[in-house]
């Protein structure tokens, strides 16, 4: 995803909501999937912060529960529901024990995926099969449980995390940039399908957030010999904050977050073969040229991995990587 080489910080503040906007979050029931870390884990404990009920779904229960730990430290409320989102009846009876539970959602956040770093032809298919599994698939099946609660309500907010790559696709992650375009792109359909049947309190938001500083980069499976790795990383506070701020607004709509994005989809849409020409050289200096050698690897596709933190830093191992001039780099 990354489009300039040019360096600006990528540190933010995190804007506190207003009083009038964290009352319409306190009560709420919230459902997060890929929870147990990263922006996932990030996006539950802030909204735990602001009095939010948040239902904790993940692979993982062991990870869960110490979310979970962290938010009741704050006195907050988390109720761990393990959860492999690419398996329909799990998603069914995520939906059902949070309205047994609680009697609502008020917010559905599908933030779960996974990724492969490699040649479309070097990755297994058994991995691309895993990837749209759950990254297109699982967010299409939480998303139809979602909207189904919501009709019986009324009302109710879905906020699905896709990427900037799913309007600026990059080289190595094939079924992932085909996932998040669909995720994009089903979100505009569904959009249009409650506007057309009357379901105006019933909204639907994309997040496009850059890189994120997460586990992912520690966890995605890798086959193109080299560790995955990504420069010009954001902070994921950056994205918890959009998704604190799009919860409570009252528009369904893409959200680009951050800069790097919003720059990158300008020149995207004025030069678009420049724009895929420039990041490709991008990614490859990165994944590809400068990263150290790594044998090939499933990482996290078929089963959890620590750390679960929120942020993980990679830009402190690439340094590193650097400084030991690690065979492997081309």
């Amino acid at each position: 995803m990354l489009f300039f080489a040019y360096s600006l910080s990528t540190g933010c503040m995190t804007h506190r909501l207003s009083r009038s906007k964290q009352r319409r979050v306190d009560n709420q029931v919230w459902v997060i999937t890929g929870a147990s870390g990263g922006l996932g884990r990030g996006i539950a404990v802030e909204a735990a912060k602001y009095k939010a009920r948040v239902v904790l779904a993940a692979r993982s229960r062991e990870d869960l529960e110490a979310v979970a730990t962290q938010i009741r430290s704050y006195g907050g409320e988390a109720w761990v529901a393990p959860t492999d989102i690419s398996d329909t009846t799990a998603v069914r009876q995520l939906r059902a024990g949070t309205v047994a539970r609680w009697k609502k959602i008020d917010v559905w956040v599908n933030n779960a995926g996974v990724t492969a770093i490699g040649c479309l032809w070097d990755v297994p298919l058994k991995d691309h099969s895993r990837i749209i599994d759950v990254n297109l698939k699982g967010t299409l099946y939480c998303s139809y449980e979602a909207i189904q609660q919501f009709r019986l309500q009324g009302y109710g907010k879905l906020i699905n995390i896709a990427s900037a790559e799913s309007v600026l696709p990059t080289p190595y992650q094939a079924a992932y940039v085909a996932a998040k375009a669909g995720i994009k792109n089903m979100d505009i359909g569904l959009r249009q399908e409650l506007r057309l049947a009357g379901l105006q309190k019933i909204q639907v938001l994309s997040i496009d957030p850059w890189a994120l500083n997460t586990p992912i980069w520690d966890h995605a499976a890798s086959y193109s010999g080299h560790a995955p790795r990504m420069g010009l990383l954001d902070r994921v506070p950056k994205v918890v904050n959009v998704v604190l701020q799009a919860a409570v607004s009252s528009r369904s709509r893409d959200i680009a977050v951050g800069w790097k994005t919003k720059v990158a989809y300008a020149v995207h849409q004025l030069f678009p073969a420049l724009a895929h020409r420039i990041s490709a050289n991008i990614v490859y200096k990165y994944q590809m040229k400068e990263a150290p050698a790594m044998p090939p690897s499933p990482g996290n596709l078929f089963q959890s991995l620590p750390p679960t933190q929120v942020e993980t830093d990679i830009r402190e191992r690439m340094k590193k990587e650097k400084a030991q001039k690690i065979p492997g780099r081309r």
